[in-house]
């Protein structure tokens, strides 16, 4: 028996990325002087940007049997969350900590439910990165954390 293609799940992706953006922007709204944006920021930038970028996702079956209709396949993704931050001149240690705040604040939206609004089973923070040093011109310092967001949602 076939499963009719209208019957069959869509990814989740795009609602789990929703739901992170969503969430990030009531927490800084526009006029807070952090930019939250969805994937690269256009040319306004400030010295606070949040953006909730690249997704690598991974299917596997749940089910060695059956139609191929709701339940039988697994999407594992990672939605990645860049938090940028930059100040001019030479202090490395309240950039660093500024951006470990912002990034404290994503972590903490994750947890806040860990089914991002019903959009998947279940997420959680998983990895993340640090990188701090000079900015390109020399006249400040910069860390970009970037952070993993694991989901898993059964189609």
């Amino acid at each position: 028996m076939t499963t009719p293609i209208g019957d069959i799940p869509a990814s989740s992706i795009p609602d789990a990325r929703a739901w992170i953006l969503a969430q990030l922007q009531a927490q800084y709204p526009e006029s807070g002087g952090v930019l939250v944006c969805l994937d690269e920021p256009g040319p306004f930038q400030p010295d606070d940007i949040i953006s909730v970028g690249d997704v690598h996702q991974a299917y596997s079956p749940e089910q060695t049997v059956g139609s191929g209709g709701p339940g039988w396949l697994r999407e594992d993704y990672t939605i990645t969350v860049t938090v940028d931050c930059y100040r001019g001149g030479d202090d490395a240690a309240g950039v660093f900590a500024r951006a470990r705040v912002l990034a404290d604040m994503v972590v903490a939206v994750v947890r806040s439910d860990p089914s991002l609004g019903g959009a998947v089973d279940r997420s959680r923070p998983a990895t993340v990165s640090h990188t701090s040093g000079w900015d390109e011109e020399h006249k400040g310092r910069q860390t970009v954390i970037d952070l993993g967001i694991d989901c898993l949602k059964t189609l």
